[in-house]
């Protein structure tokens, strides 16, 4: 998901710590209640450089799509996610970003989170590289032409993280790994990168952080690191 208000004091009324917020349901770890808001700090770090900047997103009111009621994800770029939640979990059924004027439905469903909430339980869903660019002759971020499957597995129940909206406790740890074959260069030929990601979910919040590496140093390509931290949440 790509996303302005920087809050320059968190308020308990607005950002609590997961060990102060008890779920009322399991569903709760991805919230899609209308009018909650995430703004999130993103650091991206490629080729030597960091970049910061602010991404908000919040929840619209529910639609209905093909006959089905969808929960509506909204970034401050405009794109909007269509969700739906489910016994087997939340998964985007759709997207419209701020050019299109129809929803492009997704061929098959992109699982957010997959139920039972337990460490275990796994699932898979395609992906694009976030960092990973072309640096020489040129410069290019890699496209859509580079798609590959990153498997996802629940590794923690009662993970806890830090970031600027506060201390969060008893969060679901989500891991994923995929890996991207690129032909270097002439002199190193091809090689195999490892992406792997990082998300945790505070019960109450939904997605407090997460951390995505695409590690890759070379003269025509180069990865780097994205982090999205949690800076404010309001409900």
């Amino acid at each position: 998901m790509h996303r302005i208000g920087l809050l320059l004091a968190l308020l308990c009324s607005l950002v609590t710590g997961c060990s102060e917020q008890r779920p009322s349901h399991q569903g709760s770890y991805f919230p899609l209640t209308p009018d909650m808001r995430w703004t999130y700090r993103v650091t991206t770090e490629v080729a030597g450089r960091v970049e910061t900047r602010e991404f908000v997103t919040y929840n619209s009111e529910p639609e209905t799509l093909k006959g089905l009621p969808h929960s509506v994800r909204v970034t401050s770029e405009g794109t909007r996610y269509y969700l739906r939640n489910v016994d087997e979990g939340i998964y985007r059924n759709g997207k419209r970003t701020i050019v299109e004027s129809e929803v492009r439905m997704d061929s098959d469903p992109h699982w957010v989170l997959k139920r039972p909430y337990q460490t275990g339980t796994s699932w898979s869903n395609l992906t694009y590289p976030y960092v990973l660019r072309r640096i020489s002759p040129y410069e290019q971020t890699l496209t859509r032409g580079s798609a590959l499957k990153m498997a996802y597995q629940i590794s923690q129940l009662d993970a806890q993280v830090d970031v600027p909206a506060g201390h969060f406790e008893q969060c679901l740890l989500v891991e994923g790994e995929a890996q991207l074959t690129l032909y270097a260069d002439g002199r190193e030929g091809y090689q195999d990168i490892e992406i792997n990601t990082r998300e945790w979910y505070a019960p109450g919040v939904g997605l407090v952080k997460l951390v995505r590496e695409e590690p890759m140093s070379g003269l025509v390509f180069s990865g780097g690191k994205v982090v999205f931290e949690l800076i404010g949440f309001e409900h």
